[in-house]
C-alpha cells in the first residue's frame, strides 16, 4: 500500500531457526544447569564466548569446555526505546557490552533501572530461563565484585 509517497507492506513475517547445536550442547546444558561455559583452545589458549567447536585465531580443532565466572565490567551499553516487533512486548530494555574477568567481551541484556548504569560498574553474566522455556544468558548488578 502507498500511502503519502510511502510504501506499507502489511504482510505478517514468522521466522523459525533451526540451528546445528550438537558441537557446543554443552552451553546449553551449561545455562540449565546454572553455569556459563565457554570453549577454550588447547593449542593458542583462545577463549570463545558464545563457543565455537573450532579456533579461528590458529584454525585448532581442538577445544575444552571451560566454565566462565560471570564477574564483568560495563564497556558500553546502549537503550531500547523502540524495540523491534519481535521484542515489542518487552518495552524499553538496556544492552550492554561488559568484560569478563577471563577476559572476554559478551553482548547481552542488562538487567537494571537505567538511571544506575554507568560506565565501569561491576555486573554478573548468569543464567536465565527465559518465557517459552528456553535458557539464555543477561547481565545483573553485582555490588559484591
Amino acid at each position: 500500500m502507498i500511502n503519502d509517497g510511502i510504501f506499507e507492506d502489511r504482510r505478517t513475517l514468522e521466522l523459525k531457526y533451526r540451528m546445528p547445536v550438537a558441537n557446543i550442547m554443552q552451553f546449553f546444558k551449561g545455562l540449565e544447569d546454572g553455569k556459563i561455559r565457554a570453549t577454550k583452545c588447547k593449542k593458542c589458549g583462545e577463549i570463545y564466548f558464545p563457543p565455537q567447536a573450532d579456533c579461528s585465531k590458529c584454525m585448532g580443532k581442538d577445544m575444552e569446555w571451560i566454565d566462565l565466572d560471570g564477574e564483568s565490567s560495563l564497556e558500553t551499553f546502549t537503550i531500547v526505546n523502540i524495540p523491534p516487533t519481535s521484542f515489542s512486548n518487552v518495552g524499553s530494555y538496556v544492552v550492554a557490552i561488559g568484560l569478563l574477568k577471563e577476559g572476554v567481551r559478551v553482548l547481552s541484556w542488562l538487567n537494571d533501572d537505567e538511571n544506575h548504569i554507568k560506565i565501569g560498574m561491576k555486573m554478573r553474566l548468569k543464567p536465565v530461563k527465559k518465557e517459552g522455556g528456553y535458557y539464555s544468558y543477561e547481565f545483573f548488578p553485582d555490588d559484591k565484585i
